[in-house]
């Protein structure tokens, strides 16, 4: 690594520090030190932006032969995969929201373990990051995200969906793409989708009846047949009644986010916090804390690539709410999902872009032959508090402080015709937001923890448990000159970006149901620095832009991650780093310095000696480049 580079924009970012304390900060005061959301209004510059920028004209041409992909994978067991294809070579021109339905057909069988793998190719022209999603009968099974330029590889363990996934299944495949020639932005994306079913002894209690929510509930109001629906300041939540089938023992839900908008950088604005409540009859029945994802065009492009960062080409640290003390109340019910702020965001921003795509299912565990002959909520506490955003003056220009809490305990006694099921889930977790801005730089602090103790016992005993933390530092300084009217887009800027990002996952998650139990445990951590320098074209009001031309560029991000995958005790331990560089304002691709990837062995019955280390993968093999 050439430590000159590092120290040349180290001390950038110092001088830039040292002009914003002299500057005199573009945010409107009053006279008290402390002020809410509704005696306030901040004026910022226009950043963080998502942009985009056409392909190098150099091409990739390193091993791995995928330009991007996720560090976290599965290694699946050591026998030979029944492999159904799904989709080949699919094009995805000015689609939008409209999906391609792909019939296909899943052999019947026991499977110990079934793995879905995306790959995705951008050309044609220049591009942004793009919403991928995958359904199978309208039902979300992959969540993620293009690179803006090459190609990419990911995967999506979706063995909980077995159960759905066999006979003749219907999947819908969505990349959310745009095609506007007026501003350049022509690229294609290409989608292949392949499914691994891996046999073996299938895993105990999956659920097998599956209710999705929100279909045909997208703002174009056509019925695509799929979930999906986008929440604002103007329809920050949304109601759906679900009937459940009686002989239903258990039951829980599964919800995907995505910020979109003035949103994407959800965790960047005032508010920063935007939990996901989920009703349940009008209770408080869950929480979803959102992943600061950030995508291949976000903050700055050129952090990511080649090097992406965490849960960005497909989400893999999910998170499911046990619902089965609700079951006592009845066989219908009203499912609620809230994204909570975004009024308060809009009172501050006085946009309505703030946007939220979400997407769930009901998972629902049925036995028809056992009926619920009664039930009863043994406990009922629900606790909610959020500080709501606080705004003190300070030297520099403006800080910003929010914290929240909740707590939840749900308990029911189920009865059965054949038996009796007792309940109980406890969900707790707690947030805080820091922030310090002014006209050309921004700190931005936001730490989520949460946890969550679901115990079943009587007529099947189960428990889900997670135990997780998202935390995230940006530091942010920018330069922002407009060339052309600001006033009317799109518009030219001369911009200046330096800044630093830290991300982190923390994710454990144990599920047992009778005598099976699966365990995941991931730690995951990125870190990128660096900056860039051109001309832009701001294409829409929400940052939306374009790179022009390019005068300075030295970015450096690195990915660390440990993960610990176990079935019954028996597994893998995945240890896996990189780097990648950008020192060019030609060669756009950037380059891996090194990948490191391998996998031991976990078995409880072998002695330590034999447990080796494998430095395979199946599907890619990755190599370590000593470039530096």
């Amino acid at each position: 690594m050439n430590k000159g580079l590092i120290s040349l924009i180290i001390s950038s970012f110092v001088f830039f520090v040292l002009v914003l304390s002299l500057v005199t900060p573009s945010i409107a005061y009053d006279n008290s030190p402390y002020t809410t959301a509704n005696n306030r209004e901040l004026y910022r510059p226009m950043s963080p932006l998502n942009l985009t920028v056409a392909s190098s004209l150099t091409p990739f041409t390193e091993d791995p032969a995928f330009y991007s992909f996720e560090a976290y994978h599965i290694v699946p067991p050591n026998v030979t995969p029944v492999t159904v294809t799904i989709a080949n070579d699919l094009i995805f021109n000015d689609t939008g929201l409209k999906p391609y339905y792909v019939r296909a057909y899943i052999p019947p069988g026991n499977y110990s373990l079934e793995i879905l793998n995306v790959t995705i190719r951008e050309f044609n022209g220049t591009q942004y990051d793009r919403c991928a999603y995958i359904y199978a009968n309208g039902i979300p099974l992959f969540w993620g995200s293009t690179q803006e330029i090459n190609n990419s590889t990911s995967e999506a363990d979706v063995t909980l969906f077995e159960n759905l996934l066999q006979g003749n299944v219907t999947f819908e495949l969505v990349i959310q793409n745009y095609y506007d020639a007026k501003v350049g932005i022509t690229g294609l994306y290409e989608m292949n989708v392949t499914l691994y079913l891996y046999p073996g002894q299938k895993p105990q209690g999956l659920p097998n009846g599956f209710i999705p929510i929100f279909v045909n509930a997208s703002c174009e109001h056509i019925c695509y047949n799929y979930s999906y629906v986008i929440l604002n300041p103007g329809m920050p939540s949304r109601t759906q009644e679900i009937q459940i089938p009686n002989g239903t023992y258990r039951m829980m839900g599964l919800i995907y986010e995505k910020g979109g908008g003035d949103d994407e950088f959800w965790y960047t604005c005032e508010p920063a916090t935007r939990p996901i409540q989920v009703y349940y009859d009008n209770m408080l029945a869950g929480v979803v804390n959102p992943y600061e994802t950030i995508y291949t065009g976000g903050i700055d492009l050129f952090y990511w690539k080649p090097l992406t960062s965490i849960n960005t080409l497909s989400f893999h640290s999910p998170y499911i709410i046990d619902l089965t003390p609700f079951l006592a109340l009845g066989d219908e019910a009203n499912i609620t999902v809230c994204v909570y702020n975004l009024f308060t965001a809009y009172q501050i921003t006085h946009s309505m872009a703030h946007d939220w795509d979400i997407a769930g299912v009901i998972m629902l565990w049925v036995n028809e032959s056992n009926p619920l002959i009664c039930g009863k909520m043994t406990v009922v506490k629900h606790e909610f508090m959020d500080s709501g955003p606080m705004f003190f003056s300070a030297f520099f220009g403006e800080c910003y402080l929010e914290n929240g809490h909740y707590y939840l305990d749900y308990a029911a006694q189920l009865k059965f015709e054949y038996g009796i099921e007792n309940s109980q889930v406890i969900q707790k977790g707690v947030y805080c937001a820091r922030q310090k801005l002014s006209s050309i730089y921004e700190q931005a602090i936001l730490d989520e923890k949460f946890n969550e103790k679901a115990v079943e016992s009587g007529m099947y005993n189960a428990t889900l448990c997670y135990n997780v933390n998202y935390p995230i530092t940006l530091n942010y300084d920018f330069i922002e000159v407009p060339i052309t009217n600001p006033h009317v887009i799109p518009f030219n800027l001369s911009y200046e970006q330096n800044g630093t990002i830290s991300l982190g996952l923390d994710y454990y998650m144990k599920w047992t149901f009778g005598d099976y139990c699966h365990e995941v445990n991931t730690t995951e951590s990125l870190y990128s620095i660096g900056g860039f320098g051109g001309v832009i074209e701001v294409i829409n009001s929400y940052g939306g832009a374009v790179l022009v031309s390019l005068t300075s560029n030295y970015e450096m991000s690195t990915k660390n991650l440990t993960s610990i995958w176990l079935v019954n005790g028996k597994g893998f331990e995945e240890s896996f780093s990189a780097e990648g560089l950008q020192n060019s304002t030609v060669n756009l691709n950037g380059y891996y310095v090194y990948v490191k990837q391998s996998f031991s062995s976990i078995d409880p019955t072998d002695p330590p000696s034999s447990q080796v280390i494998m430095n395979v993968l199946r599907l890619v093999t990755y190599k370590i480049l000593e470039r530096i």
